[in-house]
């Protein structure tokens, strides 16, 4: 059981990591732009299709996308933290949350991709992020024996 607990310390900071990593460039007012450019190039190199984002003319919308990225990398790191002890009740709701997060966001960009034809090099994301979220429910199920076990160490 020990092997699985390890594989998922790693997955959870894979995940946290992916966070941190892919939403990091989008906190930097003016910065971003050059990021989300580069997602446009990304997607015509590989020809994915889709049409390409836009950078927004309004304050508001720069805001939002700045915020989006502090708001990733901050749940990228608490992924993190809690990979420390992915068999804690409580790190183990967060996870199960953010799972379920990540399935949310998979299916947005689903419905951008198909509705709005949004660039397809989202999807990719989009496939990443539900991808993370089946391994946790694995994970979750496959540890669950160990957490009241592992509970009762803690007290000891």
């Amino acid at each position: 059981m020990e092997n699985s607990v390890i594989q998922f310390k790693r997955l959870l900071r894979f995940s946290g990591m992916f966070n941190i990593i892919g939403a990091f460039l989008l906190i930097i007012p003016k910065v971003y732009e050059s990021y989300l450019f580069f997602f446009n190039r990304l997607n015509t190199s590989m020809g994915l299709g889709g049409n390409s984002i836009s950078i927004p003319s309004d304050i508001f919308h720069t805001l939002f996308i700045n915020t989006a990225g502090i708001d990733l990398v901050l749940i990228g790191i608490i992924v993190l933290l809690i990979s420390k002890d992915p068999l804690n009740r409580t790190n183990r709701f967060i996870i199960l949350c953010n799972g379920i997060g990540r399935s949310v966001f998979a299916v947005i960009i689903g419905y951008y991709a198909i509705s709005q034809e949004l660039i397809r090099i989202f999807v990719i994301i989009a496939a990443i992020d539900f991808l993370i979220t089946v391994g946790f429910i694995y994970y979750l199920l496959r540890t669950k024996k160990f957490v009241k076990k592992h509970i009762y160490e803690k007290h000891d």
